[in-house]
């Protein structure tokens, strides 16, 4: 048995393991697998052929994988629940708002808000509308929307 199709079945069981593990790390074994099955076809020594499978392996796992994840776990906005479905929502200022404290209505509960120091530093008065920009443990970190 040649060293293409040793190193293309290794591309395949990898891939194949990927399946089931949904993780990303077995795809990119296996795609160097199947580069190092491109040297050994293309007559490359195996040296060479281990060294690329391992470089295009590594390569992928250190810098595709993070970025590919990163854009596959994203979900959107529609699908958010909880309190990640807070940020971007609008709610109601029950009492004054400052830097340090606060109380606001959002989405029919009140929830205890701050200013968030980033984008303002001037309190907000009792009826002012505001827009969550993220949430700090149990608190909404708001600002005024015009």
């Amino acid at each position: 048995m040649s060293a293409a199709v040793v190193w293309a079945i290794v591309g395949a069981v990898a891939l194949g393991i990927e399946v089931f593990v949904l993780d990303l790390t077995f795809a990119l074994i296996g795609i160097g697998a199947l580069a190092g099955a491109g040297v050994a076809l293309a007559g490359g020594p195996l040296w060479l052929s281990v060294v690329v499978a391992g470089g295009v392996a590594l390569a992928g796992i250190l810098l595709v994988r993070p970025v590919a994840l990163r854009h596959l776990r994203r979900l959107p906005l529609g699908v958010r629940t909880g309190v990640d479905a807070l940020p971007g929502a609008e709610g109601l200022a029950l009492t004054e708002i400052s830097m340090h404290d606060g109380r606001m209505k959002l989405r029919g509960e009140e929830w205890s808000a701050r200013l968030d120091p980033d984008i303002t530093d001037e309190a907000v008065p009792t009826g002012t509308r505001l827009a969550v920009t993220r949430i700090d443990g149990a608190t909404a970190l708001v600002h005024p929307i015009d």
